[in-house]
């Protein structure tokens, strides 16, 4: 995913370290129940959809013969992004964090 936090400038950690306090009370049951609000599951299942529009776009595109590099690599990072967010798990945010998943 991303770098861990003991491998960020040291800036980029104490940067790192006031946002996760800020998260102190974000519980793994509350974020697993984040994840089944109904207003989530709908931005989830848009960032899927919004991932697979990217790929048919590009998939039309090269049938067609008009892909252009530069857009085909925007196109996967946007499609990769996507997709990153919407199957976040507890332990990568965590991990992100430099924190175990049980520490919160």
């Amino acid at each position: 995913m991303t770098e861990r936090a003991d491998q960020m400038p040291e800036a980029a950690r104490d940067l790192r370290a006031r946002r996760l306090e800020m998260l102190g009370d974000l519980t793994e049951d509350a974020f697993r129940m984040w994840r089944h609000h109904p207003v989530t599951r709908a931005v989830l299942l848009f960032l899927m959809d919004y991932r697979d529009s990217v790929a048919q776009r590009m998939l039309e595109q090269w049938r067609a013969g008009t892909i252009v590099l530069a857009e085909e690599h925007e196109a996967r990072g946007r499609a990769a992004v996507a997709a990153e967010i919407a199957e976040l798990r507890w332990e990568a945010m965590m991990a992100f964090y430099g924190r175990e998943a049980g520490d919160a």
